[in-house]
């Protein structure tokens, strides 16, 4: 099975929710017939990993309103971020409200939740699903591979 596949079949419909886990793990076994499903889900869990800026949140949410934004399953994502649950204002996961990001409709459920009052600053590692945010009037920062968004989010912080 090569990437574009996953990319072209089955990640939007995963992604939104459209499909279930399972019928995920029944057309992986399609692609791959050999490949047994319970080693699948625990190498998949074990690949799971906290992204860069997550122990960034408990200090950063002292100083601003903090709301997550991906796509991805709830079953899976959900887990990791129990430690920093406390410290956001609101999660929300592209599996849970049908839609996923570039989707301008799951920018509209993160915006309802927001005070507009504030300024609102959307970090993304992928550049198309900025556009959403930008039409929102969200200011936004593209999540580079260095980590330098990291201190530019620091130094917002400190000097606002």
């Amino acid at each position: 099975m090569k990437p574009s596949q996953f990319k072209q079949d089955i990640r939007n419909l995963l992604w939104s929710g459209k499909i279930s886990e399972d019928a995920f793990w029944y057309w992986l076994k399609k692609q791959c017939p050999s490949l047994e499903i319970h080693n699948a889900k625990s190498i998949l869990i074990k690949q799971l990993s906290y992204l860069p800026a997550f122990n960034c949140i408990p200090d950063w949410s002292q100083l601003a309103d903090i709301h997550l934004l991906s796509n991805h399953r709830s079953e899976w994502l959900e887990p990791l971020l129990k430690p920093i649950k406390k410290y956001v204002k609101s999660i929300t996961i592209s599996s849970s409200v049908g839609f996923c990001k570039p989707d301008r409709e799951i920018y509209e459920i993160v915006h309802n939740k927001l005070n507009v009052k504030q300024k609102v600053l959307f970090i993304d590692d992928q550049e198309e699903n900025l556009k959403p945010a930008q039409e929102l009037f969200w200011s936004t920062l593209i999540a580079d591979k260095k980590g330098i968004w990291i201190e530019q989010v620091n130094e917002m912080l400190n000097t606002d």
